[in-house]
């Protein structure tokens, strides 16, 4: 799925349009909003879905973004007592990268299926729109005989 979204948004013709334009785009990575019902999906790991696609644009597209540390990350360093940069007030995104993750499900006594839906976006914060946005879908079923 990482590798998916991280393609989609160094070759959408909008999100090269505004590098043409502007240069490397500042973006910010927001953690991953959980929508999923009945599934536990721990901070750690939903924002390796989003830390992933930053490390493969990173890598693959390094001069097409810059990376600014999310506020909330800042913080945490902060009251580390780490000797940092300028505050986060003084480094504004330009977008920030988001994913929301959501699953419906239907459980029967024979059967349980379930569709997990995760939808990207790149938003330009200035005028709140979306530059980019794509979505990864996957379903799942499994027999309840199966699993007793």
């Amino acid at each position: 799925m990482t590798d998916d979204m991280a393609m989609k948004i160094t070759t959408s013709p909008p999100v090269r349009a505004a590098i043409a334009q502007a240069g490397p785009l500042r973006v910010v990575v927001e953690p991953v909003e959980n929508n999923m019902h009945a599934e536990v999906l721990p901070h750690g790991p939903a924002d390796a879905f989003t830390a992933r696609v930053r490390t493969l644009l990173a890598r693959h597209a390094p001069d097409d973004f810059v990376w600014v540390m999310n506020r909330d990350a800042f913080r945490r360093l902060q009251r580390a007592e780490l000797e940092l940069g300028p505050t986060p007030d003084s480094v504004q995104p330009e977008y920030a990268l988001t994913a929301r993750f959501y699953s419906l499900t239907d459980e029967t006594p024979e059967r349980r299926s379930s569709a997990y839906l995760c939808v990207y976006d790149l938003t330009n914060l200035r005028t709140r729109t979306v530059l980019w946005t794509d979505k990864y879908e996957l379903k799942k079923a499994t027999v309840r005989g199966f699993l007793d």
